[in-house]
């Protein structure tokens, strides 16, 4: 049973059985408690057809003296009622059935006969044994012998206007008849017959439900498997679109998702070796030229040195910025800070590079947004966006900076006039190390983590950070950051 298919099976069988279960146990009780009302009714009918018999009798005799001294006179009556069965009044049958000095035949068959022809001869031993006669005043005069009368049906005897006797059946009892009894039995044994045939339809059709239901669980958990060995390339085949179909769906979307992390840290490693390699080829280069004495501590090369250090240092603070944002450690300390003032600022630090390059600056600030945020880490993202404009903008460009606060927070835009960058490239904008084709030189590229350091600031933040095309041509940077 440790198999969702055993399980599946042995549910839907178990689930199958005590329903038919259930069925012939209520299917029992009801043809027993059924089958007592109907002989109920059929007793009424019997003694509503006995009734004109003893009326006759009783009209005869003016008394029930020769049945209560004469017992014999009661089964002769009995088998009278019994020999009038079918037989039309007046016929030779009927003649031949008149009791002799004692009694009165009756009039004609018994609306009861039915049931007393349906019926075999142990039920209608059953029936004269329960059948009793009761004088006006309910004391016995023939018949079965009955100590309470409470929820017996009596069948009145009347003569003259006056009721003069009565006649019923001693209660049934939680037994049947024998003819009913084999006439139940055989039904339940049909009903069993047929349960069980509904059973194992039932199990049938259960195996296949387990089969089709544990067939893709199972190709889930080897494609699950294969995940967990590294084999990222692996799929599940999505064959339904019920909620296994739904889950093979999201499988193989962590897997795109594992494949696609394992890339990006390949190619995160590659990048950060190459990274690091270049600055540290051309120190050790410049070293080794000092210590030969080819090349003479001047200031060329003290600035040469300083340049690739400044190098390393920033992108080890990259590196180290991205690492703690991973690990959700980010030291976000927040303040009261005024984005107005801290925008203007950090335009004004890059008008001169800008200018340098003839790009010009349009700044639209609202006055006093005021925002709880880390001062420090807003900076740093603000000189990331202008890095990254003052590197890739178009010489004789233009960038616009425009800050609003609206009801969702404060919203901070970017945009240049060109180069424009396509959906690709929009999409992997925010990727560590990644740059621009045209711009992957290391002169003008930058270390490729600015704008991912941009992303995790704005998310530390609580905010969100868009790269779209702009209006003006080139890229369109939208940040929104709540207050």
């Amino acid at each position: 049973m440790r198999t969702l298919f055993s399980k599946i099976l042995l549910a839907q069988v178990v689930a199958v059985a005590l329903a038919l279960i259930v069925v012939t146990v209520i299917t029992r009780a009801s043809l027993n408690q059924g089958f007592k009302e109907f002989l109920g009714r059929q007793e009424t009918t019997v003694l509503q057809a006995l009734a004109p018999v003893l009326t006759e009798f009783y009209e005869s005799k003016e008394s029930w003296d020769s049945l209560r001294n004469n017992p014999q006179n009661w089964q002769r009556i009995w088998r009278l009622s019994r020999s009038q069965q079918g037989a039309a009044p007046g016929s030779p049958r009927q003649r031949r059935g008149r009791l002799r000095d004692d009694t009165i035949p009756p009039p004609g068959p018994p609306p009861g006969s039915q049931l007393l022809r349906w019926m075999g001869p142990p039920d209608r031993v059953l029936l004269r044994e329960r059948l009793f006669l009761l004088a006006q005043d309910h004391s016995r005069i023939a018949g079965a012998r009955t100590k309470e009368l409470d929820g017996i049906t009596l069948e009145a005897i009347a003569f003259g206007g006056q009721v003069v006797g009565w006649i019923g059946f001693t209660p049934m009892g939680a037994v049947l008849p024998p003819d009913a009894e084999h006439f139940l039995d055989q039904q339940i044994r049909i009903t069993i017959v047929s349960l069980a045939l509904a059973l194992v339809v039932a199990a049938a059709l259960a195996f296949l439900l387990a089969r089709n239901v544990s067939r893709p669980v199972r190709r889930l958990g080897k494609t699950v498997r294969d995940l967990s060995r590294g084999e990222y390339q692996a799929r599940v085949r999505v064959e339904t679109r019920d909620e296994i179909g739904d889950l093979a769906v999201h499988v193989n979307q962590l897997a795109g998702t594992l494949e696609k992390n394992r890339t990006a840290r390949q190619r995160w490693m590659a990048d950060i070796a190459h990274e690091l390699r270049t600055p540290v080829t051309i120190l050790k280069g410049e070293i080794e030229a000092l210590a030969d004495g080819v090349r003479h501590a001047d200031e060329r090369m003290s600035t040469s040195l300083r340049d690739e250090v400044d190098q390393l240092s920033t992108l080890i603070d990259d590196l180290q910025t991205l690492a703690l944002s991973d690990a959700g450690a980010l030291n976000i300390q927040k303040e009261s800070v005024n984005l107005s003032k801290l925008v203007e600022q950090c335009v004004d630090s890059f008008r001169d590079r800008l200018a340098a390059r003839q790009i010009t600056v349009d700044l639209q600030v609202d006055e006093q947004v005021i925002l709880s945020a880390d001062q420090p880490r807003l900076r740093q993202l603000l000189h990331n966006l202008l890095e990254n404009s003052s590197r890739y903008v178009n010489t004789a460009g233009q960038v616009r900076v425009s800050l609003v606060l609206n009801k969702s927070g404060a919203e901070l835009v970017l945009e240049d006039s060109g180069p424009g960058l396509d959906k690709e490239q929009l999409d992997r904008l925010f990727e560590r190390f990644y740059r621009v084709e045209s711009s992957r030189s290391r002169s003008s590229g930058g270390t490729g983590l600015g704008l991912s350091i941009c992303k995790n600031i704005v998310e530390a933040h609580g905010g969100t950070i868009q790269a779209i095309r702009s209006e003006m041509g080139g890229l369109k940077i939208w940040i929104i950051l709540p207050g």
